[in-house]
């Protein structure tokens, strides 16, 4: 295929006409998706990437989010610093926004052959105009926030259009810098950072990540690590002691004291499990660290360290990652990582392969930890210095939260139990205390005036004070249903009820927040403190924070019931409304469903109601089986055909029945609405599987599927044998409609219309079945005999039937992940489609952006008796 650039539809909605012609989705590992939906507002802001491309000539592609694609420019020298530097940028086709995370070897004979990493990744923002209209008037005005390229840019196009009102656009165009305060006419990140701030791998090695996983592991196994398997699913991270330390040991080193959330890292394979200091998963809440981790070239690793924002000052700030923390269900994960963006700073590495670094002393682990984290990006290894005093000078002068002085020769010692080997030196007090109830306020802020808050002295919880600053309105929205939550009549704290807080309302001590203060008052209270946040990382055990020794003895005989000043008072976020009657009550929202996710029975129920708009539909009639699994993925599961008693009279049923067994009938579900959706994973269901059939019409089919399953075949295959079954369908007068299985297959559902028989059904998907693998024999068979079907993918026709169900279109699957069951655009098959994407957390954000795949299915009426005459002939032929 040619190299020539595509042409810019007009500077405005995207076109990915151009990069489809140029790619063959048999061939290519590259992503394909769907025109997105047009929208009317213009582009102000979005992601950007920047790759280093190494096709036949070595490149760097800059792709701008603009409207519903990339707009992209190949930059031969790459973007420079300096605002003197004028670089030529070619622009070339637009690229799917699926193209954001493309890092591979494009395979040889393929448009664009070659290695491409992730070299910079961030935020776009537009200055002047939208996006569109820059493009339109030859200039474009915006502000880059990535890892390695910040600040403001514009693109200049350098040849103009042949003549007025043309829409035929120039490829030429230049990539300036402009002068702020990150412009350089001395750093060059191009030469100075070459890797990926994705993997940490450089353009040559994207192809050969097992020869950097060997070296690593070599280098542990050369340094006497031993070959052992590092479980850290209950681990407790090794801690610091607080005793004071000097600042001068050539023993130790020195770290900053990141203001961050301590994360344990755990990649197995292909994916990576977070999670937070008290064990519970993190990764639903920092996805695209998840994602960096598993990019790594080690099949195996552990890291230890902090996920930090930072503030404009380029400072870790936990204030910033607040939202961060504290957002639960998906649609707000996903919200707030366009706002407050973060990097995994890691200070050790635990595991490489089959090698456990823990025995090897910190120097050596810091030695295999800079070998595997180079360059800057969303991991990042944590810098060390020999110098206490002058990294301590520097905290001071930059109002940073303290350094660490640790041993050079500790080797990693898990928790609770801490050591001198680990000290941290604080610059500022904050710390970490459990609540134990809170007082009302005045006023307007008559729900939350202020939180009662305790830590622990060896097993006592001793009460600290009040804290009212800082709880803002999100505070207090957040607050109010833990706390009432938690409610108990007794006071939790030991000895007597100190006498300010005796209109206290009490809670069971298990949330911990963070506060800042300054010090400790001669009662015992904390001095001017300030609210931070709620911190879930942190268990209530681990809320330490205690007095100086002296003031401890001193407090042994004081007494309690000494009042502080009264604290500030907030506003409070007005009551949310009533629900309606038919509103299912959801109960035990926060019961984990995936445990190494983190993802809950709320964030199951939360989805199913965001994506009722498009599944209802489909359901709609339809009875349904369910799958429960009260217990999340790992618990038990059964099938539940029966509706179960209790279940709310609004909710409608079906009465099926048997075929081989008419006497024998089953009260089914059916689904007509949004909130009796919600009322299934109410009751512990995480999969729905359908039928094939209305309820008023059980006898007719209204649509059949082909379901590929793989097994242990690559999902390339499935994709090949789908788009095949494509041509077939078209030459037949037919349509498919393809999904995920949600697992690891594909389905393919062809509408039949009204007044098909099961029998007619079944024979079609039959024929279908054969044409497919007898054009595929090599890598498919209809053979249902395990043991039989070798290597090949199993076109499996027999799940279309009366009695036959498949899961429903945009399910969840009880799959690692919360995977879900996608309805696809035939342009997304292609050969390194990835079903793990699909997901309850990017599902709804995907059908915001494109349209529902499965829209006009159940409108289908194709000429039922010429299709089967086409396949029949198809068959002979």
């Amino acid at each position: 295929m040619s190299n020539k650039g595509g042409e810019q539809s007009g500077g405005g909605g995207g076109d990915l006409a151009k990069y489809r012609e140029k790619r063959n989705p048999a061939l290519t590992n590259e992503p394909f998706s769907p025109e997105r939906k047009r929208s009317s507002a213009e582009t102000r802001a979005g992601r950007f990437v920047i790759h280093l491309h190494d096709a036949s000539r070595t490149h760097y592609d800059l792709r701008l989010e603009v409207g519903g694609t990339l707009k992209s420019f190949a930059v031969p020298k790459g973007p420079s610093l300096d605002p003197e530097q004028k670089h030529l940028a070619v622009h070339t086709e637009d690229h799917p926004l699926e193209y954001l995370d493309f890092e591979k070897v494009i395979p040889d004979g393929n448009y664009g052959a070659g290695p491409m990493i992730i070299w910079d990744q961030g935020r776009v923002s537009y200055l002047e105009t939208s996006a569109e209209e820059g493009l339109r008037k030859g200039k474009v005005d915006f502000v880059l926030s990535g890892f390695k390229v910040r600040g403001r840019f514009a693109l200049i196009e350098t040849e103009r259009r042949k003549g007025p009102g043309s829409r035929e656009d120039s490829k030429q165009w230049l990539l300036v810098k402009k002068q702020d305060e990150f412009a350089s006419a001395t750093k060059n990140p191009v030469v100075e950072q070459p890797y990926s701030v994705v993997s940490a791998v450089a353009i040559d090695e994207v192809g050969r990540k097992d020869e950097v996983a060997a070296r690593l592991e070599a280098l542990a196994a050369e340094l006497g690590a031993p070959r052992a398997e590092v479980h850290v699913e209950q681990m407790v991270p090794m801690l610091c002691a607080t005793e004071p330390a000097v600042l001068d040991d050539e023993e130790r080193l020195y770290e900053l004291k990141i203001d961050g959330v301590r994360i344990v890292a755990d990649k197995h394979g292909d994916s990576a499990v977070l999670r937070y200091r008290n064990g519970r998963s993190a990764g639903a809440s920092y996805p695209e660290i998840a994602r960096a981790v598993a990019a790594l070239s080690p099949e195996r690793l552990v890291l230890d360290g902090e996920i930090v924002a930072f503030d404009e000052r380029g400072r870790p700030n936990f204030q910033r990652i607040l939202p961060r923390i504290q957002a639960s269900r998906p649609r707000d994960v996903l919200k707030v990582m366009a706002e407050v963006p973060v990097c995994y700073l890691v200070f050790d590495v635990l595991a490489v392969g089959q090698r456990d670094l823990r025995p090897l002393p910190l120097f050596q682990r810091k030695q295999v930890l800079l070998e595997l984290l180079r360059g800057a990006g969303y991991l990042r290894a944590l810098d060390h210095v020999d110098d206490g005093a002058l990294l301590h000078e520097f905290c001071k002068r930059e109002r940073l939260e303290g350094i660490v002085s640790k041993l050079r020769s500790s080797p990693y010692r898990p928790g609770p139990r801490r050591t001198t080997d680990w000290v941290k030196i604080k610059l500022e007090t904050q710390d970490e205390f459990v609540v134990v109830g809170w007082l009302n306020g005045k006023g307007k802020r008559n729900d939350l005036g202020a939180l009662c808050i305790a830590s622990y002295s060896g097993s006592d919880l001793v009460f600290r004070g009040r804290v009212g600053s800082g709880l803002d309105h999100r505070a207090l929205s957040e607050l109010g249903a833990e706390l009432l939550r938690l409610e108990q009549k007794e006071y939790p704290a030991v000895g007597p009820m100190p006498e300010d807080v005796r209109k206290g309302r009490w809670v069971r001590p298990e949330l911990v927040v963070s506060v800042k203060f300054h010090g400790f008052t001669e009662e015992g209270r904390l001095r001017a403190p300030v609210y931070c946040g709620i911190r879930r990382d942190i268990a209530p055990g681990d809320c330490r924070a205690t007095p100086p020794e002296e003031l401890i003895e001193k407090l042994e005989h004081a007494p309690a019931d000494a009042a502080p000043e009264p604290e500030p008072e907030a506003e409070p976020e007005p009551a949310p409304r009533r629900a309606g009657e038919r509103r299912v009550k959801v109960t035990n929202r926060n019961k984990i469903f995936w445990p190494d996710e983190g993802y809950t029975k709320g964030d199951l129920v939360d989805y199913y109601e965001a994506i009722a708009p498009v599944m209802v539909p489909f359901l709609k009639d339809r009875p349904l089986v369910l799958v429960r699994q009260p217990d999340g993925i790992k618990g038990k599961s059964f099938f539940q055909w029966n509706v179960p008693e209790g279940t709310p009279e609004w909710i409608r049923k079906g009465v099926l029945y048997d075929p081989d067994d008419p006497e024998r009938e089953k009260v089914v579900f059916i689904v007509d609405d949004a909130e009796a959706l919600r009322y299934i994973p109410q009751l512990g269901c995480i999969a729905l599987h359908v039928l094939a059939c209305r309820e008023a019409t059980r006898e007719q089919a209204d649509f059949l599927t082909i379901d590929f399953d793989i097994g242990e075949q690559p999902l390339a295959y499935a994709v090949e044998l789908a788009l095949t079954l494509r041509e077939i369908l078209d030459g037949a007068g037919l349509r498919g409609y393809p999904k995920t299985s949600g697992q690891k297959g594909l389905h393919v559902l062809v509408p039949l219309g009204p007044g098909v028989s099961f029998d007619t059904s079944v024979l079609m998907a039959e024929l279908l079945g054969r044409l497919v693998t007898d054009r595929h024999s090599k890598i498919a068979t209809m053979e249902r005999m395990k043991e039989k079907r070798g290597p090949r993918v199993y076109v499996d026709t027999g799940q279309t039937g009366q009695s036959r169900s498949i899961v429903a279109p945009y399910s969840v699957r009880a799959w690692p992940g919360a995977t879900v069951s996608t309805p696809l655009d035939w342009e997304e098959l292609h050969s390194a489609l990835d079903p793990k994407r699909f997901t309850i957390m990017t599902v709804p954000a995907r059908l915001a952006e494109l349209p529902d795949p499965l829209a006009g299915l159940l409108e289908q009426e194709p000429d039922i008796a010429a299709a089967v005459g086409a396949l029949g002939q198809m068959a002979a032929g």
